[in-house]
C-alpha cells in the first residue's frame, strides 16, 4: 500500500462558498424520448438523446448549469461485475446487480486471485462502446467513466448480499480480512479506469468515496469495521484532496468524517441530518444538496429558504443535479430560483453579512 506524507486540510471557516448545477444523459434522454435503459448500451440510443436532448436542456434551463456527455448513463456495477456479478437492464429502469458469494471463506478465496481487468465481464462490450462514441464526437475528449466502482462496505455488501451485515456480528475476524482483500481489488480497478485516461495510477491530487451503505453500520462499530478500510481506500487511490459521498448517516456517524480527514463531504439524501448537525457534530466543509424529491415538494419561495437556510445552518455550498423527474417546466423555474438563491447567498456572504444573519435577508 502506498503512503501519504502528512496533509493539510482546510477548515470549513477557510473553505469559499461554491454553487453548481449539473445536467446530464439521464435528463437528455427524458428530454429526448429515449429509453433509460437503452442509455447503459446502445451507441445509437446515446447518440440520439445527447443530439436532441442536451440542446433542448440547456433552452429549458439556461447557460449556467454544467452540461455532461456524450456518454452512457452511470453504472455504479463496474467493478463487480469484472469480478462477476451479473447486471441486469429492466426496462425504462437503472441497472441491477446480483451478489456472487454464498460466504466469506467463498469471497476471501475467490478474492486473492489475479483479475484482467480488460477482459473481465463486461468491460470488453464497454471499451468496445467507447471507441463507438468517441469516434462519433472526434472533436470531443471523452473519458472512460460510467462503469465504475463503490467504497468498501458498499462493494462488500454488493458482493455478499444481505449476508454481509451478518457477517460483521459473526465473524468479524474473517469479515476484516474480506473487507481488506475488497479494498485491495476496488483499488487495482480505479488505478485499470485511471490507466484507461492516461492518468496515473495513483492520485497525487485527490478522490472520492462512495459509500452509501456504511451509513448502515451502527456507529459503535465503524472504528473496527469502517474506518480502517475508507482509510486504506484513501492511501490506497491518492495522496492528495478526500471527498465523501454517503448518504443516510445520522448525528453520531458525524465525528468519524474529521478521523476520516475528509476535505469536503456530500451527505445527499440524509433525512435525519440538519446542516446544523454537520456545523456541531464535526470539522469537514460540507455541501447541502437540492435533490429531487426537493423540487418535487417545496414551492419556489421554499426552495429559496432552502438555500439560504442551508449555507446559515454551516454548508460550504449547494448544489443540485437534474434528474430525470426534474424535467417539466415547473422544475426549470424553482431550479433557476436555486441558482438566484445561490447568487444572493454568494453576494451577501462577500458583503460581510455573517451567517447567522442570511436568513434576514430573506
Amino acid at each position: 500500500m502506498q503512503t501519504d506524507p502528512p496533509r493539510s486540510r482546510r477548515g470549513r471557516e477557510e473553505t469559499p462558498f461554491r454553487w453548481y448545477v449539473t445536467c446530464d444523459m439521464p435528463a437528455y434522454a427524458e428530454l429526448a424520448g429515449v429509453r433509460y435503459d437503452l442509455l447503459f448500451r446502445d451507441a445509437e440510443a446515446i447518440i440520439e438523446a445527447f443530439t436532441v436532448g442536451e440542446p433542448r436542456a440547456r433552452a429549458l434551463y439556461g447557460p449556467d448549469l454544467r452540461y455532461g456527455g456524450p456518454i452512457w448513463a452511470g453504472i455504479s456495477y463496474g467493478h463487480v461485475n469484472c469480478l462477476g456479478s451479473p447486471l441486469r437492464f429492466p426496462e425504462n429502469s437503472d441497472v441491477a446487480h446480483a451478489p456472487i458469494y454464498g460466504s466469506l471463506a467463498e469471497g476471501i478465496e475467490a478474492l486473492q486471485g489475479e483479475v484482467d481487468w480488460a477482459r473481465a465481464g463486461q468491460m470488453p462490450f464497454y471499451l468496445e462502446l467507447w471507441e463507438k462514441l468517441k469516434s462519433a464526437y472526434p472533436d470531443r475528449s471523452i473519458r472512460f467513466t460510467g462503469f465504475g466502482y463503490e467504497g468498501p462496505i458498499t462493494t462488500a455488501w454488493e458482493l455478499r448480499g444481505h449476508g454481509f451485515f451478518l457477517d460483521l456480528y459473526d465473524d468479524p475476524a474473517l469479515c476484516t480480512e474480506f473487507l481488506g482483500l475488497v479494498t485491495d481489488s476496488i483499488a487495482s480497478y480505479s488505478g485499470f479506469i485511471r490507466s484507461l485516461n492516461g492518468l496515473p495510477r495513483f492520485s497525487t491530487d485527490g478522490d472520492s468515496l462512495y459509500d452509501d451503505v456504511s451509513s448502515l453500520i451502527h456507529p459503535r462499530l465503524w472504528p473496527e469495521m469502517v474506518l480502517p478500510f475508507q482509510e486504506r481506500y484513501f492511501r490506497s487511490l491518492t495522496s492528495g484532496r478526500r471527498h465523501a459521498h454517503i448518504e443516510n448517516l445520522i448525528p453520531d456517524h458525524l465525528p468519524y468524517l474529521d478521523v476520516l480527514g475528509l476535505d469536503s463531504f456530500d451527505p445527499s439524501v440524509s433525512p435525519r441530518l440538519v446542516p446544523s448537525d454537520l456545523r456541531d457534530r464535526c470539522q469537514v466543509p460540507f455541501l447541502w444538496r437540492l435533490n429531487s424529491m426537493h423540487v418535487r415538494d417545496l414551492s419556489c419561495e421554499q426552495i429559496r429558504r432552502f438555500v439560504f437556510e442551508g449555507v446559515a445552518g454551516g454548508a460550504s455550498g449547494v448544489f443540485s443535479g437534474i434528474a430525470r423527474a426534474m424535467t417539466q417546466g415547473e422544475d426549470a423555474d424553482k431550479i433557476r430560483t436555486f441558482i438566484q438563491a445561490a447568487r444572493d447567498v454568494e453576494r451577501l456572504l462577500a458583503e460581510g453579512c455573517p451567517r447567522g444573519r442570511l436568513c434576514e435577508q430573506l
